[in-house]
């Protein structure tokens, strides 16, 4: 072969090529597609839609309204091509698809001005019976956007990465914890160096042991050395908490999509080589990687799972107020005013400090005396952290004063578990010295009125009149108070005062009476709770729902057993009703399932929940 002729297969060869890569982006035609990332789920969980439009000038696709299904947007990404001269532009615009029912939905063809539509999308929502699955959702927080991922094809499954590189390590300060105990947590996603990857959601627990609070959706980045081996490591930090006692694995699961580079084979990809043979002059690697293709795959990273002991809370030395707060705490009370007068409101303020589980942390404040009436407190919570793991929980409660002089906000106690001493420990708060001054009393004062003189007659003497003579009937000389009718007048004003005077110190005694005021205050907190539960069915709030409900329950019995709320438990209900708490019982096992794995509830089991609780109410 001569070196003309090399040169002319050289050239011809090039040109090919060139056509063949360059042939795409003069053919691409403008066009949308979407894509669903999974076509069955379970209900109260969310699926992720894909809109991709491809132009030149692509615009924002038109998502219609679809009866039971939320679709929210949550971001878009875009990337520009230009290829000899040919623009080529995809943008990919992500959406969120909540249902809110179970059943087949089909979200309708979806277009785009210039582009066309897309195929309808169909889909089914299985009904689960309970807990929350690896892939759920977090309610009340949004799975952080994968903006820069392609979703996979149908036919993909989720790669386990238990064998991978990347791993999710989960840092505890101890393997042994007990029921209730609320205790910091670190969850890393390690990722080695040079790994290209993305997050497709948040970390979800794999069992329903612990329950782990809210996570944020901006994690720490940062790069560390673990096995002498660099690593990118995503941390975010929150707070765990033991639900179950027993020796459990500590499973979290983490949704990731990773970009791994697929080199050619030699002879095979490359069009010099396949064009030239073996003679071809541009045989090397370097373009062997250029004819690679990048392909994304979607794995799940798994934490270790080293057992966890979870203890049970002993039994021995609970006292009688613990309301199942476990961790280390702080007590103290202060009045409002050191100086009140008698029936006017003065607001006491309980602050419990420390670190725990404070959703567990509760008191009745001060309870209603001869000298105090008082009434239901409020609570709110003021976190020292980002992870609600320390902080002070302040209760505010109206109490009034019903004597006067020197008196004594008594002392008040709190009980909680401390799980390092492994026994239980009461705070009481120091009486607080209150000065009551008596209520004003109007007293009407009565002016005496002068009888009216009659005017001096013509014939008086010195202002009086003269003596005459009158003929006529004389009247009668017996007294009018000893008249018949006047006696039973008087007698009946006096029976009619007495009455009164007696009903109104029935009503003022009623009315101050400690265990009717406790009956009052029963009732108007249950009445409370039962709006609450309303409200939280129309927020579709389930934690807040089930709370309001357990609060309505425990204050109805503690009224009708006459025992404070928090020995209100499963086991006191069981042992009081027999079979007939059932129910109740069943009400308490399920607000915990909601509020510790975060499962999500729809408006109708809250409808449902809310008649058998006032049917319940009503029964006890």
């Amino acid at each position: 072969m001569n070196t003309h002729t090399a040169f002319q297969r050289y050239l011809i060869g090039g040109l090919c090529a060139a056509s063949v890569m360059a042939a795409p982006a003069w053919a691409a035609p403008n066009r949308i597609s979407a894509r669903l990332d999974r076509l069955t789920l379970p209900l109260g969980e969310s699926a992720q839609l894909a809109i991709i439009v491809k132009g030149s000038q692509p615009v924002e696709p038109n998502i219609p309204a679809v009866d039971g299904l939320e679709i929210t947007p949550l971001g878009q990404q875009s990337s520009m091509q230009v290829i000899n001269g040919a623009v080529s532009v995809e943008v990919r615009y992500v959406y969120q698809v909540t249902p809110d029912r179970p059943g087949s939905f089909t979200i309708p063809a979806i277009g785009a001005s210039g582009v066309g539509s897309t195929q309808p999308v169909a889909f089914r929502v299985e009904r689960t019976s309970g807990g929350q699955s690896a892939g759920a959702s977090r309610p009340g927080s949004s799975p952080l956007p994968a903006l820069n991922f392609a979703p996979p094809q149908e036919e993909d499954a989720p790669t386990d990465a238990e064998s991978q590189s990347a791993f999710l390590h989960v840092v505890l300060p101890k393997r042994e914890l007990t029921v209730g105990e609320l205790v910091p947590v670190e969850l890393k996603a390690c990722f080695p160096a040079g790994m290209s990857a993305s997050l497709n959601g948040l970390p979800m627990l794999a069992r329903g042991a612990f329950s782990l609070n809210k996570l944020g959706k901006d994690p720490e980045q940062t790069r560390e050395i673990i096995n002498g081996r660099p690593y990118n490591v995503i941390t975010w930090s929150s707070a765990l908490s033991a639900v179950q006692a027993g020796d459990y694995p500590l499973n979290l699961e983490l949704p990731v999509i990773v970009r791994v580079q697929e080199k050619v084979k030699r002879g095979g990809g490359n069009p010099f080589k396949d064009f030239f043979g073996d003679e071809s002059p541009f045989d090397d690697s370097a373009l062997d990687d250029f004819f690679g293709q990048v392909t994304e795959k979607p794995l799940v990273l798994h934490s270790d799972s080293a057992p966890v002991k979870i203890q049970p809370l002993p039994v021995q030395g609970r006292t009688a107020d613990f309301s199942g707060a476990v961790g280390k705490f702080d007590l103290s009370a202060e009045a409002s005013v050191a100086k009140a007068t008698s029936g006017d409101p003065i607001t006491l303020t309980i602050k419990i400090t420390g670190q725990g589980n404070f959703d567990r942390v509760t008191t009745n404040g001060l309870v209603s005396s001869v000298a105090w009436k008082s009434y239901k407190p409020n609570s709110r919570f003021e976190p020292a952290d980002t992870d609600g793991f320390a902080g002070t929980k302040v209760f505010e409660q109206t109490i009034v004063p019903t004597q006067s002089g020197s008196s004594v906000i008594p002392p008040m106690s709190f009980s909680y578990f401390d799980p390092e001493i492994r026994s239980y420990v009461t705070k009481t708060t120091s009486p607080v010295a209150v000065e009551i001054a008596p209520g004003s009393t109007t007293a009407a004062a009565t002016s005496p009125t002068t009888p009216p003189i009659s005017p001096a007659t013509a014939g008086s003497v010195n202002g009086m009149m003269t003596d005459h003579l009158e003929i006529g009937r004389a009247s009668s000389l017996h007294p009018v108070v000893l008249a018949p009718w006047f006696l039973i007048g008087n007698a009946l004003m006096v029976t009619v005062t007495c009455f009164g005077l007696l009903a109104r110190r029935w009503r003022q005694k009623r009315a101050n009476d400690p265990e009717r005021l406790r009956t009052h205050a029963a009732r108007a907190a249950v009445r409370e709770a039962v709006a609450a539960m309303d409200e939280a069915i129309k927020n579709r709030d389930g934690t807040g729902f089930f709370q309001s409900a357990r609060r309505a329950v425990t204050d109805r019995l503690a009224e009708r057993w006459r025992l404070p709320s928090s020995r209100i438990t499963p086991a006191e209900i069981r042992a009081r009703l027999n079979s007939g708490g059932e129910k109740l019982c069943a009400l308490f096992q399920r607000g915990d399932e909601v509020a510790y794995s975060h499962g999500k509830v729809t408006a109708t089991e809250l409808t449902q929940w809310r008649s058998d609780i006032v049917q319940q109410l009503t029964d006890i």
